[in-house]
């Protein structure tokens, strides 16, 4: 048996056996690891998407062209975290649907103020269902993705003898799934094309060191369309963590002007941020495609953990805070909802040395906190930055930042239950119900949300 890569190459692990399996199914990453690393060995992956010298502008974002100009500006941010960030991003959604607000158009669900959607890994789940399904998410979501034992289906899949003679690896066999069992055949012509809020999967891009959206701006880099990429494949990169799954590939091509006005405008500004700054000079090495072949994109939460660096770069290198087009807009809103937790590894009670395992969880931990911790910071200040840019004469624009996350809780037995839920794709169904609960709980009892619906009331 032997280690699958997308080159086709393999090296050489011991082969798993069945009943070795069965005794190691209480580490389901691991066992999910150990599986897929002995499948496709002799497959050679291929980039799926298209070339094309001319993209349809139709996809390009543009969200104010996509949405009515509306007193609230509402904008969520959706972070990793497997099925506990999809339920608790699924819980504020189902809040925002319960609440019903005024703003000029008749009475109807603050849901429907979303403009846009940024997601990364679990959090994709979430953003992509709604952005195809809409409504429909409410009655079907739950079945359809919450509930489902992902890692237990995907260790079944790796278990079946049919796998045994596929030339699928472990990031195809995941790809095949969601589009078999979750999105179908949808892809971002039918993601971008709706009149709903407009979807941003973002992954990270190990090729440059830098995230990568899903969406064609970004794709006009790589000479590429994406309104022919199937969704199921953008929402497998996102959630690919490395080493448990390869990276999905993209091909750059040639023959394109490799560059839109959305990115190259930061070329002659005199006002960007370093953060814009860094992010503009790594979409610009797409340009070199001798270098730059290939794209390897993995887990969005490696680059963005909360979803929130799209907004800001979207907002800066649009300059959609300059856009004459908000001027109608007396609130800029922006929810955060951060899964992130923090379980108790017992460190300080160790008297001996780490294990390895503890090690790496405590620096990830570590490094994770402190970049939210940053990147959180960063929004919070620009937000009052953009918000001022709005403000004319006989209107300034209200900016309101709510966050939602799992590590504030005061209750220590509920804080406890909720830390101890695994980064995983295959929960119990009271873990899913709780986050469900949880993330409209937190919602509905936000100071700066009940702010924001007694400032709606007051128009």
């Amino acid at each position: 048996m032997c280690l699958f890569h997308r080159s086709g190459k393999c090296g050489h692990y011991p082969l798993l056996h069945q009943h070795d399996v069965i005794d190691m199914t209480h580490n389901k990453p691991l066992v999910l690891l150990g599986l897929l690393l002995v499948s496709g060995c002799s497959s050679i992956s291929t980039a799926e998407n298209k070339a094309t010298p001319q993209s349809d502008p139709a996809y390009h974002i543009d969200v104010l062209a996509s949405q009515p100009h509306s007193k609230v500006s509402l904008i969520l941010a959706f972070s990793g975290g497997g099925t506990r960030a999809a339920a608790l991003s699924y819980g504020v959604m189902q809040q925002l649907q319960q609440t019903m607000i005024d703003v000029g158009r008749g009475p109807q669900p603050l849901l429907e103020e979303v403009d846009i959607i940024s997601s990364v890994s679990g959090g994709s789940f979430t953003a992509a269902y709604y952005g195809l399904f809409g409504e429909q998410m409410f009655t079907e979501y739950e079945d359809a993705f919450l509930y489902k034992s992902i890692t237990d289906d995907l260790i079944s899949t790796a278990l079946s003898p049919l796998s045994w003679f596929s030339n699928d690896g472990r990031t195809e066999i995941a790809e095949r799934y969601f589009q078999d069992n979750i999105f179908g055949d949808a892809t971002f012509a039918d993601l971008h094309g709706n009149t709903g809020p407009f979807v941003i999967i973002n992954a990270s891009d190990i090729t440059t060191g830098s995230r990568f959206s899903f969406i064609q701006n970004y794709f006009d880099l790589l000479c590429s369309d994406i309104s022919r990429y199937p969704v199921s494949n953008a929402v497998t990169a996102s959630a690919a963590v490395p080493v448990l799954f390869n990276s999905v590939i993209l091909e750059n091509y040639e023959g394109c002007e490799k560059n839109t006005s959305f990115h190259d405008a930061i070329a002659y500004s005199k006002d960007f941020t370093y953060q814009t700054e860094q992010t503009y000079k790594k979409l610009q090495s797409y340009k070199d495609t001798k270098k730059n072949q290939y794209i390897h994109l993995v887990d969005g939460g490696i680059t963005d953990n909360l979803g929130l660096l799209a907004i800001y770069d979207i907002m800066e290198l649009g300059k959609f805070h300059q856009d004459e087009r908000l001027l109608a807009t007396e609130k800029i809103v922006i929810i955060s909802v951060d899964a992130a937790t923090e379980p108790d590894m017992g460190v300080g009670q160790a008297a001996n040395g780490l294990t390895i395992k503890q090690t790496l969880s405590m620096v990830t931990d570590i490094q994770l906190h402190r970049y939210n911790d940053a990147t959180v910071e960063l929004i919070e200040q620009s937000l009052q930055r953009w918000s001022a840019s709005l403000s004319v004469d006989g209107n300034k624009v209200e900016p309101y930042f709510i966050r939602i996350n799992l590590k504030d809780l005061t209750d220590q037995k509920q804080r406890g239950f909720f830390n101890q839920i695994p980064t995983d794709f295959s929960l119990d169904e009271q873990q899913v119900d709780q986050l469900i609960a949880e993330g409209g709980k937190q919602l509905a009892n936000n100071v700066a949300f009940i702010q924001l619906l007694k400032d709606i009331a007051k128009q």
